[in-house]
């Protein structure tokens, strides 16, 4: 190979951590052609992982398997970056939602008011079932939502950062929505996928949340039902942070919402919840 191919190859490989993939755009918006391309999986330096999207062959040999926290952080890193994680994903990987996923398949949820997901990431046989969520929720996109690092032993997030400026091959960052933001997500869900009991079991954890970010959050949130479901586990679990919501400005909307046929209407919030749910936890149902 002659040194005018050789240079565009040496910063590929210095840019490309292992794992990490990259679709044919990119690696074309980096002067690599259609050609070299087809000649970098030829030797073994690129390993074709679908159509159009390649990462850094294994330097041991052999097939190793597609990660999803790797899928979503490669079309993270190569594209606008405006999607994330959010929803129970993100308080699974905060370590707040792991015990509401009773086995089976992981499911990943990803957030993409603006259509920045690209369309292979879906169509990537990786080991979690990807579920795109298009509805703009709140009408700020950004509000709440957080880089992180990412511990790909554990799978778990480490610090906030400002933005995903690696410094190292080992610094790995993912967009994730914060767990104020996430558990009002999650509230579109129930009862449909998440039953009353786990976003209960969910909610005795959540000690922790920030009152003033989520008085913003729900004040921008276009989700009536998604609202008076958060504020009645809230009330429900009356956690210090409950109180200090301000709920001057917080759109409930007018008339009642069926959410469990049958269920107990909720006089405050106006919905129907199980009849075992009470306004507040450990009280009995009459």
């Amino acid at each position: 190979m002659d040194e005018r191919k050789r240079q565009p190859l040496n910063q590929l490989l210095t840019s490309l951590t292992p794992g990490l993939m990259v679709d044919s755009a990119w690696l074309q918006a980096q002067g690599i052609s259609r050609t070299s391309i087809h000649d970098y999986v030829q030797r073994g330096w690129l390993e074709r992982v679908a159509p159009r999207v390649y990462r850094r062959a294994n330097p041991a040999g052999g097939a190793t398997s597609l990660r999803w926290d790797m899928a979503v952080m490669s079309a993270q890193r190569i594209g606008t970056a405006s999607f994330y994680i959010g929803g129970m994903t993100a308080l699974e990987l905060r370590g707040l939602g792991h015990f509401a996923r009773l086995g089976g398949d992981r499911t990943v949820h990803l957030y993409d008011p603006e259509g920045a997901v690209p369309s292979w990431l879906q169509k990537l046989p990786t080991d979690a079932m990807v579920v795109l969520h298009n509805r703009a929720l709140f009408s700020n996109p950004s509000l709440g939502v957080e880089w992180h690092r990412l511990d790909l032993g554990t799978t778990r997030l480490g610090a906030a950062v400002p933005s995903p400026d690696a410094s190292e091959p080992w610094d790995h960052f993912l967009r994730v929505a914060g767990a104020e933001r996430a558990t009002i997500e999650m509230m579109e869900n129930v009862p449909q996928r998440l039953s009353f009991e786990h976003v209960d079991t969910i909610f005795e954890g959540l000690t922790t949340l920030r009152p003033r970010l989520l008085t913003s959050l729900l004040e921008g949130c276009k989700s009536i039902r998604a609202k008076r479901l958060f504020l009645f586990f809230a009330d429900r679990h009356d956690h210090g942070w409950a109180k200090h919501i301000d709920r001057q400005h917080i759109d409930l909307g007018r008339g009642k919402r069926q959410l469990v046929p049958g269920g107990r209407l909720d006089p405050h919030y106006q919905i129907t919840v199980p009849a075992t749910f009470t306004a507040k936890a450990g009280e009995t149902a009459q």
